[in-house]
């Protein structure tokens, strides 16, 4: 006879193989041992709705006569859909009676049978196993930043040692030799540019003029001024044209300018003129730098009151030779005269002596029109035509 391991159910055909139920594989039946006392454990229903087969039931073997003392095969496995009940052979007594053992009574405590493993029940669907969660991975960033934050704290201070340790040093002998290396050589600069001022303001430090051919040359002189320009006399020499006529009213008491010459065109006509006049001054152009502007202001006034059409067009620095100077310049027009519409243009300088503390500055004033051939507008007057020769040969002489 033979068991199936998984349902312990027993088939009596020793040839056959396999379970007709789960299909395990059938092992020889192990001989009955009387002394044993076991319990028979219920089919397993397969996972199925439908009930399974009742098992085959085996032939009962002939009837051992009693008081034979070996086991009875005889005896039935009585099944119920309720709970299987196994009715088991047991050794017979002197009288030969059979004790039936049921199997929904508990086992006796003195032989329990081994518990068989049971089949593992068929899943549906099989497990999918859930990856482990991936560590994020960590930026890099803040190690970058952290370490160029190191390397420029590191630059910063290699700088400043630097700066300390070498830089500051030198620097340090170079200004504590600068004293003795430059101060002779600023004290002759100085010297030399002091000297070099008063060169230039001294009037005897310009060149002597070489007077050319057909001029005439006139020096100021006080003895018939009185008033304004006694008061503020200067002594000052230039040449003119031979052909130019003076104003015998200049230079005489009363009159407003120290000279007066004048290129006419017959009978009476100005074609340039020159004039000389004086206003308060400190001596050098720095010291009545302030002032210019109010002196422009005041005589540009006085000669709109005699120009028709009077406009000022400019002002600002010049030169007359080697001396700083500041003018302004105006145009007029004379309408209806003998020789038509005349243009006139005007150029005043107010010119320092260059000797500070001085208290008389010179006013050149100079005037050209349209009847001289040689000029065409108010940039030529006293670089074109005759007058030229008048501001080149200009001098400052000594006050005595």
């Amino acid at each position: 006879m033979k068991r199936c391991p998984k349902c312990s159910r027993t088939f009596p055909n020793d040839n056959q193989k396999f379970c007709t139920i789960d299909g395990g594989l059938l092992v020889a039946d192990q001989p009955f041992d009387p002394n044993a006392t076991f319990r028979a454990s219920a089919p397993l229903t397969p996972p199925s709705s439908s009930p399974p087969p009742a098992p085959p039931v085996a032939p009962r073997p002939p009837t051992q006569p009693s008081g034979s003392g070996q086991p009875d095969f005889g005896a039935t496995i009585a099944t119920s859909s309720s709970a299987p009940t196994a009715v088991l052979p047991k050794q017979t007594g002197p009288t030969g009676a059979r004790t039936i053992v049921d199997q929904s009574a508990p086992p006796a405590p003195s032989a329990p049978l081994p518990q068989q493993p049971r089949a593992p029940l068929p899943q549906n669907t099989p497990s999918i196993p859930i990856p482990p969660p991936q560590a994020k991975k960590k930026s890099k960033m803040p190690l970058i930043i952290g370490i160029l934050l190191l390397l420029l704290v590191l630059g910063v201070g290699a700088v400043a040692a630097l700066f300390f340790l070498v830089i500051k040093p030198r620097l340090n002998e170079v200004r504590s030799a600068e004293p003795v290396t430059t101060r002779p050589t600023n004290k002759e600069n100085t010297n030399t540019n002091s000297n070099t001022s008063v060169a230039k303001e001294e009037p005897k430090t310009e060149p002597e003029f070489v007077a050319p051919p057909n001029t005439v040359k006139f020096t100021n002189s006080q003895a018939n001024l009185d008033g304004k320009l006694a008061e503020h006399y200067l002594d000052f020499s230039f040449y003119y044209p031979q052909d130019w006529q003076t104003d015998p009213k200049a230079g005489t008491p009363g009159a407003n300018n120290f000279a007066k010459v004048e290129r006419r065109l017959p009978p009476d006509f100005t074609q340039e003129n020159f004039a000389v006049g004086w206003y308060t001054s400190k001596g050098t152009f720095a010291a009545d730098e302030s002032t210019f502007p109010q002196l422009v202001q005041g005589l540009s006034n006085t000669l709109a009151n005699g120009f028709p059409e009077y406009q000022k067009v400019s002002e600002g620095p010049t030169k007359v030779n080697s001396l700083d100077g500041y003018e302004f310049r105006f145009t007029s027009v004379s309408k209806g005269t003998e020789k038509g519409d005349i243009k006139v243009w005007g150029r005043v300088i107010f010119l320092p002596t260059g000797v500070a503390g001085e208290q008389t500055g010179a006013t050149l004033i100079m005037l050209a029109t349209s009847l001289a051939p040689e000029l065409s507008g108010i940039d030529d007057v006293g670089a074109k035509g005759q007058a030229p020769v008048i501001l080149e040969s200009f001098r400052f002489g000594k006050k005595p």
